[in-house]
């Protein structure tokens, strides 16, 4: 997925999790950090309001907001499933292309 696939999955999982972008912010700060510094919690939940909507995050970090949100005890209770395919390397580009492709299909067509 690219970086505005990215953003959209991870708003739409937020719907379903009945969260804000702020209290997204929240939950990443204490999935990363052991404190609760809460002027430092403030700029990482405006940190992350950004990503979501700069067209230059950079897929590597909305993939691990999507990762620690998967894992996420709240979201493990909806019981939804998130396809999102990883490159292998394995296959040729066409492959992974094609692969990438009936990933965001099959997540189109669950979100719906």
């Amino acid at each position: 997925m690219g970086t505005t696939e990215l953003q959209e999955e991870i708003k739409r999982l937020l719907g379903k999790l009945k969260w804000s972008q702020k209290k997204l912010g929240r939950e990443l700060y204490h999935a990363k950090y052991d404190d609760d510094d809460f002027v430092e919690i403030s700029r990482y939940e405006e940190k992350v309001k950004k990503d979501l909507i700069r067209k230059s995050t950079k897929t590597e970090v909305l993939e691990s907001y999507m990762d620690i949100i998967v894992k996420h005890e709240e979201f493990q209770k909806l019981d939804i499933m998130v396809p999102t395919y990883q490159k292998t390397g394995v296959l040729s580009e066409r492959m992974e292309s094609g692969m990438n492709n009936i990933s965001r299909l099959v997540g189109e067509l669950i979100s719906k």
